[in-house]
């Protein structure tokens, strides 16, 4: 079974998990264990291997920096590279670049989960957490931005390169004004938008009354509880068989 079919709510359950899991477990081999397990569950769940590649990477260089970080930063151990009397990396600070960094692949291919099925079944999800419908409709309105306004920063860039813009070859003080001069209409056609959502929004009387009647409902099925007894079965051996 894909995770699309899979139900919204067992979906944010093992994002949670495998989250939590890798924010408390101190062990390297836990840890790569986990991501190994998240791995397999995005690709034996239909999510597209391109994807997953494509979402990795974009974070790769961001958590070497991170790695390197930790390396040199971090004193504890005993000394592991060494340049004459000055140790550059210990193997306690090299241990801790290797958790660090095996935590932020985790949570990066774990949030992949919540990338397949529909949006709208997650802020039922979230809704069925009883978190109050404001917060899950101000929560589908930011999800529903975010495209449109990369969309609109796409076209003004291309437009700005048409007109002679150079992004790449200009020094920094001047890009960063170029970025500026992109930036000022994105920010003004967010606001018009939001302008805009916010009379819609009173034209239909949001907030008129304290709970709100769904069209959609959500509804566990044997799949999904299947599903989960599996996936909560693997995490617990993990956890167990390499303590």
């Amino acid at each position: 079974m894909t995770l699309t079919n899979l139900d919204a709510r067992i979906k944010l359950l093992m994002l949670v998990a495998v989250s939590s899991v890798a924010l408390l477990v101190q062990r390297p081999l836990t840890l790569a264990a986990v991501l190994f397990l998240t791995l397999i569950l995005l690709l034996l769940g239909g999510v597209d291997h391109f994807k997953v590649w494509r979402q990795t990477r974009a974070m790769i260089s961001i958590i070497a920096g991170i790695f390197l970080i930790q390396c040199v930063f971090c004193r504890d151990g005993l000394p592991l590279i060494t340049i004459g009397n000055m140790t550059l990396i210990t193997t306690g600070g090299f241990q801790m670049a290797i958790i660090v960094a095996l935590r932020l692949l985790i949570i990066v291919s774990s949030a992949l989960i919540v990338l397949t099925g529909d949006l709208r079944d997650y802020l039922l999800a979230l809704r069925w957490c009883r978190l109050p419908y404001e917060i899950v409709y101000m929560t589908l309105a930011a999800l529903r931005f975010i495209p449109l306004l990369r969309d609109e920063a796409t076209s003004i860039n291309s437009a700005m390169q048409m007109r002679g813009y150079d992004f790449k070859s200009v020094k920094w003080k001047q890009r960063i004004k170029q970025y500026m001069a992109m930036m000022l209409p994105v920010t003004a056609s967010a606001l018009h938008r939001a302008v805009q959502m916010s009379i819609a929004m009173e034209t239909r009387a949001f907030r008129c009354m304290p709970n709100r009647s769904q069209w959609r409902s959500l509804k566990f099925a044997h799949r999904d509880i299947i599903y989960v007894l599996i996936f909560f079965a693997l995490l617990i051996a993990i956890l167990l068989l390499l303590k």
